[in-house]
């Protein structure tokens, strides 16, 4: 790595990588160097392409890639215009994860928290607890079949569901009755879905941008 950086400056990288990829799935190299320096000693272009291309991306659930692998007759890229990815959009092969990110993140602007709040999505299982969440968790505990454990592990699964994507409500809705939630009760399906379409529209996801649903709706709004 380079010889430049001090070991302090390259763990952090390595934790803004972890954290970024689990925040916004996919993010330019450049969109991330641009949040890392605004948050700390600035770091050269130069010093953090020979930090990249010496950094060990074995046994990580995130990777570097371009367009250039994904399209053919497209030009090779130079490393510092390809992207930070999560390992779900490129695995096996399969680029449908990673060109619908890029391709619904176009023309957002990313969600940037502050550098403690950042950070905090280095653990994967991170995510902001907010009332939404906590609002269906309490629905799910209300039932008096599911143990406490299993209606967090619902309410957790619905969250980690719902951040990857702009329209698996009715993906993450079969995958809770899988894991024990009954719905044959009208009423109990009726409020699980507005809980979830609540829930759904103050997520953070990758194709925002790390933005919600609703964020989302107010940036439209003020560039109209």
């Amino acid at each position: 790595m380079s010889n430049n950086l001090s070991e302090e400056t390259k763990t952090l990288l390595s934790d803004y990588f972890q954290a970024c990829a689990n925040l916004y799935g996919v993010i330019p190299l450049k969109s991330f160097l641009k949040i890392y320096n605004s948050q700390n000693e600035a770091v050269s272009e130069d010093d953090f392409i020979d930090f990249v291309e010496n950094f060990d991306f074995k046994d990580k659930d995130y990777n570097i890639v371009g367009e250039d692998e994904v399209y053919e007759n497209t030009d090779t890229l130079e490393l510092i215009d390809k992207d930070l990815a999560k390992e779900y959009c490129y695995i096996f092969g399969d680029w449908d994860g990673y060109t619908q990110v890029k391709e619904s993140q176009f023309g957002i602007p990313y969600y940037v928290p502050s550098k403690e709040k950042l950070l905090k999505y280095k653990n994967e299982d991170y995510f902001e607890k907010n009332i939404e969440f906590i609002e269906l968790r309490a629905f799910l505990r209300n039932q008096s079949y599911l143990t406490k454990e299993e209606a967090d592990s619902i309410a957790e699964d619905m969250v980690s569901l719902l951040a990857l994507d702009e329209d698996t409500i009715d993906f993450a809705a079969d995958d809770a009755i899988r894991m024990g939630l009954k719905t044959e009760q009208a009423s109990i399906k009726e409020q699980f879905l507005r809980l979830l379409y609540h829930m759904d529209n103050n997520i953070r996801k990758h194709v925002y941008g790390g933005h919600t649903k609703a964020e989302l709706g107010e940036i439209h709004h003020s560039l109209w």
